[in-house]
């Protein structure tokens, strides 16, 4: 049976408002008062990305490998355990501002070094309610465009990269790689964006050590490693870059070779212990171990002992240390991915002997190449993977590979969505089929 035109066009509405209604438009969360310093809160994170956050300042969380794993479906599951209460919002707070204190460090010690290192990532956050996700992300733009422009600002420059969560009644995340300066500017100078919108939507955060982590992931590298798999022998570490990484590329400032390097040197330690940007300065846990002001917490304090021992393990005569020399420059190895995304091997399965050392000492060499990328500019966020493939060939040095296709179209699209195992990622991309599809039934109408 044919319709007539009008009950066509009664149809194809009434789909359109079907799938309308089936797309799943979230909630809109509970609005919280904003902190001073225009900040987050681990509830307002971990609501948009699962990640060990909430384990980790939580000060009756367990200890690394007694729970929060990660089960055969890849989705994280929190322990009953990381709740998190008002003391560890608090402890947040304080890595928060110490955290910002590192970043204007860095950026007051390398005054005019262009170089990708130095641009730290934050999430940067808009929830005016008056605009739709993709305006708001053109506000927050032009608000760090203006903060970033002479004369309010220095010049430095500062990228727009993935975007996080979506909601149309909440709010609108992004990753930014940045200098401290143009947060710095937007608050000094109490800058609106350019619709004139209140300064009070906007929220920025540095993306802090377990901020990258997704839930689960260090218990399931340590079980892993307890108990290998024999059908899945290979263990690599999947990255989402930051902005920075895939824009100095794309703007051929540096090459991804290049800063696979930056990362493997940032490892081993290449910047002296003493360099406000080496690895065991940038972390805020061994400052807080060593801080007696801080009630440090059991996983706080279990990264500080990793980064502790392995570091204090060079030989102060001939600078070598073995899970630098023989295990991150001989067995670790980067392969590059689609254009924000790498992949980092870690032959965890050979004879801790071979190397000339313990089970344990080899064990915390691997977490301490974790708690490195963590805390490195370039890394947005990261999770395990394991799978049943011969290792890639070990060579002498490591091994930086090049990208094997060139996916511009990608750059557009959100990676994370793929790696991610946080209920937002498959929210968005749920989005991404229904409006085409409500594209497809518009064209319809109209030629109807």
């Amino acid at each position: 049976m044919v319709l007539p035109r009008p009950a066509l066009a009664a149809t194809a509405a009434g789909i359109a408002l079907f799938l309308i209604l089936l797309c799943p438009f979230s909630a809109a969360i509970s609005s919280t008062e904003m902190a001073e310093n225009h900040g987050l809160t681990i509830s307002d994170f971990d609501g948009m990305i699962a990640s060990e956050l909430p384990i980790t300042y939580s000060a009756d969380g367990a200890g690394p490998g007694k729970n929060d794993s990660i089960n055969t479906a890849g989705d994280a599951v929190q322990s009953a355990t990381s709740a998190v209460d008002e003391d560890a919002e608090n402890l947040f707070d304080i890595a928060t501002a110490r955290k910002w204190t590192f970043n204007k460090n860095v950026d007051a010690n390398t005054s005019g070094v262009a170089s990708p290192t130095h641009l730290y990532p934050y999430v940067a956050c808009s929830s005016d309610p008056f605009l739709s996700g993709y305006k708001r992300i053109q506000a927050m733009d032009s608000l760090l465009s203006t903060a970033s422009t002479p004369p309010l600002g220095s010049g430095e420059t500062y990228f727009i990269g993935t975007t996080i969560v979506n909601e149309l009644k909440a709010r609108t995340c992004i990753f930014v790689s940045s200098h401290v300066d143009p947060y710095k500017t937007i608050i000094e100078n109490e800058l609106v964006a350019a619709d004139d919108n209140s300064l009070d939507y906007f929220e920025y955060q540095p993306l802090m050590f377990a901020m990258k982590i997704v839930a689960g992931t260090t218990d399931e590298l340590l079980r892993r490693m307890e108990q290998p798999d024999p059908d899945q022998d290979a263990m690599s570490i999947i990255i989402s870059t930051c902005p920075v990484y895939s824009n100095y590329a794309k703007l051929g400032l540096r090459t991804r070779a290049q800063m696979g390097q930056d990362m493997l040197d940032f490892l081993v330690g290449s910047d002296s212990i003493d360099s406000v940007q080496s690895l065991y300065n940038s972390s805020f846990y061994v400052e807080a171990e060593q801080d007696a002001s801080i009630d440090s917490t059991v996983r706080m304090d279990w990264w500080a002992g990793i980064i502790n021992t392995v570091t204090e393990a060079t030989d102060p005569t001939t600078g070598t240390n073995v899970c630098f020399d023989a295990v991150i420059s001989q067995r670790l190895q980067l392969e590059q991915g689609y254009r924000n995304r790498l992949r980092v091997f870690v032959e965890n399965d050979i004879d801790a002997n071979e190397v000339g050392m313990t089970k344990e000492e080899f064990q915390d060499c691997l977490m301490y190449v974790v708690a490195g990328l963590a805390l490195h500019p370039y890394v947005c966020q990261m999770e395990p993977e394991f799978f049943s493939v011969p290792f890639p060939d070990t060579s002498p040095a490591p091994t930086i590979a090049a990208p094997t296709a060139d996916f511009d179209w990608f750059e557009d699209f959100d990676a994370l969505s793929e790696t991610s195992s946080a209920p937002t990622w498959k929210l968005l991309n749920l989005y991404y089929v229904c409006f085409h599809v409500l594209t497809m039934v518009a064209m319809v109408k109209l030629l109807l």
